[in-house]
């Protein structure tokens, strides 16, 4: 672009009255953005702790705990907590602790336990679950034993035996539930008890989930102002842009191709899934209707691998739906426009990186690449299944 060209553009940005609420919206305080503990994964326990305590001062009583409880009982590795045997609790005699042997929160009832490890950015390491199990098992022998996985998007566990062990858990959960009670009950709490959890809300859903109204804000005003935003973070030097030319290298020395691209992501298909998926979708710049992608910037102190499917005409939803299920490790999608059946997360903080050689980064890469790999190649042999239903929409 020209200057004069960048100019209007940047004025045109300036009268878009979202960029206004956008503003606003970021100066308004928040007690867990002003503390700067939005992914801090101890601050986080100690707040759900909080929550979780009904004899905690924040009026709600067993009120968030029972929600959490009923939402763990759903799962078929939580055998041990019968739905309909919640209400029979004893929560006048309940006990919280935190961090009890490295344990990031424990709820202890007269016959029942609930082992809680909470992952914000860090995945379970050094056989911690396995060890948190017997722990539990060895102190409180003659109760009944629930182990929890919480983290932001329900992801399993690491070690594989663990899973079978484990309940999943996410913070979307939290997010719906405690919206709901602020709904209802909101009236009725005290007000500082109600900024609190409305802050904590805000920031879970800005930094963990990245579904808050401020996101979607952002989405809107990148759709309406894309070329310029995208001049400017193609022609920004910083670390993402350093990064992204070695992803590149990877990326095609494995013989795929390279997507839309943003800063911070690393989007790639395979040369014959290009052939036969159509360019129909909405949101990237290329019109894509399936990507791989990797998030290396946005995600702190990790990078994320995804598949992703955006929205797009219903049918071919549809084609991808079905196609996806039938693919061993897949995950049921939460949203119902951006889809993901696949993730998988590992160790990647950027500022460590700042000053960093090709060959460093390149090894943090190679130590996963063989999974991100074997996905890859599972989802397109998946899709190629489907070539003739994708191919009645190529235009």
């Amino acid at each position: 672009m020209t200057e004069i060209e960048v100019r209007e553009k940047y004025r045109n940005l300036l009268n878009d009255i979202d960029f206004d609420k956008l503003e606003l919206g970021l100066k308004t305080p928040n007690i867990f953005q002003i503390l700067s503990v939005a992914r801090t994964e101890i601050r986080h326990s100690n707040f759900l702790g909080w929550l979780l305590d009904p004899n905690a001062n924040h009026g709600l009583g067993k009120l968030f705990l029972t929600k959490f409880l009923r939402g763990i009982s759903t799962s078929e590795i939580a055998t041990e907590l019968d739905e309909f045997d919640i209400e029979e609790l004893n929560f006048n005699n309940v006990e919280l602790r935190r961090e009890w042997k490295n344990i990031d929160l424990l709820l202890i009832f007269d016959t029942l336990v609930i082992c809680i490890e909470n992952k914000i950015d860090s995945k379970d390491h050094s056989n911690q679950l396995a060890k948190y199990r017997e722990i539990v098992k060895a102190n409180f022998k003659s109760r009944k034993k629930v182990f929890v996985y919480l983290t932001p998007t329900g992801e399993l566990p690491t070690v594989q035996a663990e899973r079978e062990h484990y309940a999943i858990y996410s913070y979307q959960e939290v997010i719906e539930q405690s919206d709901r009670i602020l709904k209802i009950h909101g009236k009725s709490l005290n007000k500082s008890v109600y900024q609190y959890i409305s802050d904590y809300l805000t920031t879970i859903k800005r930094e963990l989930m990245k579904n808050d109204e401020l996101n979607e804000l952002a989405d809107k005003i990148y759709k309406n102002h894309r070329e310029l935003i995208d001049f400017v973070f193609e022609h920004k030097s910083d670390i993402a842009s350093e990064i992204y030319p070695i992803f590149v290298e990877k990326i095609e020395n494995s013989g795929w191709v390279m997507g839309s691209k943003h800063k911070g992501y690393a989007r790639f298909t395979t040369p014959a899934l290009q052939e036969i998926i159509p360019n129909k979708g909405k949101g990237w710049p290329e019109k894509e209707n399936f990507l791989f992608e990797i998030d290396y910037y946005w995600v702190k102190k990790k990078a994320v691998f995804k598949t992703v499917v955006p929205p797009s005409e219903p049918e071919i939803q549809e084609i991808f739906k079905k196609a996806m299920t039938n693919i061993d490790g897949h995950k049921k999608p939460r949203g119902s426009k951006w889809l993901v059946h696949f993730m998988l997360s590992w160790k990647f903080e950027t500022d460590d990186l700042i000053g960093v050689d090709k060959d460093d980064v390149l090894k943090i890469l190679n130590r996963e690449w063989s999974k991100i790999t074997e996905i890859v190649k599972k989802v397109e042999t998946e899709l190629l299944k489907h070539k003739a239903e994708f191919q009645q929409h190529l235009e």
